[in-house]
């Protein structure tokens, strides 16, 4: 061997040596940096946090070389003994995996992320509880005297399956009243989806147009959140007495939840379901298949006519 490639040899090994002593706590600056340009806010903030409390006094002093599955497990397990939800504890876990492939790509890790052994705390948290007709027109009565703007929100959910954060969103550049239609950009599934106004939401809208700007704005013009409102009327209804499991609990995610249900009840395909609601799979849909054997019934008949 040459002087020439011993000298590039060991340069190499150098190198090499350099990124295997990179620390986790280390990658994660850049990889929290990465975060912040790419992400929602609530993102970042969720992942910083998850990291402080609970990844980095695991694994954040060690090499990637040196965590394997059972470091992980302890996370997990740490977390679950503390009462963390499921999904919390997945989504930490996530941030862990999204860690390893982000230093996979910038060539600071070779081999499998060691998340890949370890198994997701199982759990399905999706919301089961619909409102009946009279249940809906009751809370939106009850909320009109309350406050108009979360009577609103509300209505608008509940009639075109609106999430919280879409509604906070809105603009009124994004209202189109000649058809009827709201466009909605940057979803929870990052993609702009159209949802279809009823003549109830758009003699709402109309009472309240305006030029320009956020359709429900906050004092000073900022983004709302959740109002208590909301919960202290389904309080004062009685909604959630004696119900302990928080997927039968009425929140206010429910509402998009009762209209999905409803269209189901009344025989609409889960295909336009899912694209109404934008889903990114079908899957996610699911859910309401029970809620729709008039359609099923149909499909039946269908292919009786043509035997």
């Amino acid at each position: 061997m040459s002087l020439k490639e011993k000298r590039e040899l060991a340069s190499t090994k150098r190198r090499r040596a350099a990124i295997e002593a990179v620390s986790f706590n280390e990658v994660f600056q850049d990889y929290s940096e990465h975060t912040k340009q790419n992400k929602k806010p609530t993102s970042f903030k969720t992942e910083d946090f998850l990291f402080r409390l609970w990844i980095g006094p695991v694994i954040g002093s060690l090499t990637l070389k040196a965590i394997s599955p059972i470091h992980i497990e302890r996370i997990k397990k740490a977390m679950l003994g503390a009462g963390k939800a499921a999904r919390t504890v997945n989504y930490a876990l996530s941030v862990v995996n999204q860690l390893f492939n982000f230093a996979k790509r910038n060539g600071l890790f070779e081999g499998d992320p060691p998340t890949e052994k370890v198994q997701k705390v199982k759990h399905d948290n999706r919301k089961m509880r619909f409102l009946a007709h009279e249940e809906a027109d009751a809370l939106l009565e009850a909320l009109a005297l309350r406050s108009r703007d979360v009577h609103d929100m509300a209505l608008l959910s509940l009639h075109c399956g609106l999430r919280a954060g879409e509604i906070f969103a809105l603009e009124w550049a994004d209202v189109d009243f000649k058809r009827e239609m709201l466009t909605l950009r940057d979803t929870k599934s990052a993609r702009t989806r159209a949802a279809f106004l009823t003549t109830e939401t758009k003699n709402m809208l109309l009472s309240r147009v305006k030029a320009s700007g956020l359709v429900f704005p906050a004092r000073g013009g900022s983004r709302l959140h959740i109002s208590k409102t909301f919960g202290r009327t389904v309080k004062e209804l009685g909604f959630n007495d004696g119900i302990k499991d928080p997927r039968q609990q009425v929140t206010f995610h429910s509402l998009r939840h009762t209209y999905a249900s409803w269209m189901a009840g009344e025989g609409v395909s889960l295909y336009a379901i899912k694209e109404l609601l934008g889903h990114s799979t079908l899957k996610m849909t699911e859910r309401y298949s029970h809620l729709c054997p008039g359609a099923l019934r149909e499909a039946v008949k269908v292919l009786e006519r043509s035997l």
